[in-house]
């Protein structure tokens, strides 16, 4: 190969890395994104808590999904009222006795929650794994007594993941009669800004048998932005031209 060949080489190559590296970076840093999502830190670094909360592994006889530690939030002794869980994760009062997926929540009592803040564009997507854990009668017995549930928030949106009128209880293996298994939470966001993340579990009405909720896997996936992507084609389109250019001179 002739040195002028190599330089060619050598050019196009460089427009390549380059585009490379600007992919890697556009992709790595899109948005502030979720933090120790899957608490690999072995504690609760990033995130705020309120109630019963712990960092379980494996020996608690259900997951983790993701890495070696997962969350375990609690109703047990510890756990807060709702008008300070409510407080904690900026809702309004009344926001957690009236969730339009689990028409059946009544009067919740206690409970626990962790929060964080993070900044997500229109499109970015969040997702994590959950498994709702109970000591109450379910939907498995006739008929289930009180209703404990869990809970995400999203700013002020509140959506429930499981209760015990769930069809999906099994045996557990944990402390706790049964549980729904590692279930899938994904939600696609509208619009850009700021936006608080609260998952929780409560007990209703009664506060004599307790109800868990485990979280694993809490990851926030972007979108590149139209405008990024063109810029990307175009810095290899550059790369690219240049090293023709120099072989045709």
């Amino acid at each position: 190969m002739s040195t002028r060949q190599l330089f060619n080489v050598l050019i196009l190559c460089s427009g390549t890395v380059s585009l490379v590296s600007a992919a890697t970076l556009l992709s790595a840093n899109p948005a502030l994104a979720i933090v120790n999502g899957s608490f690999e830190t072995g504690d609760f670094t990033e995130w705020a808590t309120i109630g019963n909360t712990s960092i379980e592994t494996a020996a608690f006889g259900s997951g983790p999904t993701d890495g070696d530690f997962q969350a375990l939030l609690t109703t047990d002794f510890g756990s807060v009222p709702v008008s300070d869980l409510e407080t904690f994760l900026g809702l309004t009062a009344g926001s957690l006795a009236t969730i339009p997926n689990l028409p059946n929540v009544g009067t919740p009592r206690e409970g626990s929650a962790i929060q964080q803040t993070f900044t997500a564009h229109a499109g970015d997507v969040l997702t994590f794994d959950w498994n709702f854990l109970t000591n109450e009668s379910t939907s498995s017995f006739t008929p289930e007594t009180f209703n404990d549930f869990s809970f995400v928030s999203i700013a002020k949106m509140v959506d429930g993941l499981a209760d015990t009128n769930s069809p999906l209880f099994i045996t557990s293996l944990t402390r706790f009669f049964q549980e729904t298994g590692f279930q899938s939470f994904s939600y696609t966001f509208e619009t850009s800004g700021s936006f608080s993340l609260g998952i929780g579990v409560f007990d209703e009405d009664d506060t004599a048998f307790s109800s868990g909720l485990l979280i694993d896997n809490v990851e926030l996936t972007s979108v590149p932005e139209p405008a990024s992507i063109l810029g990307l084609l175009a810095l290899g389109a550059l790369g690219t031209g240049t090293a023709f250019k120099k072989k045709t001179a």
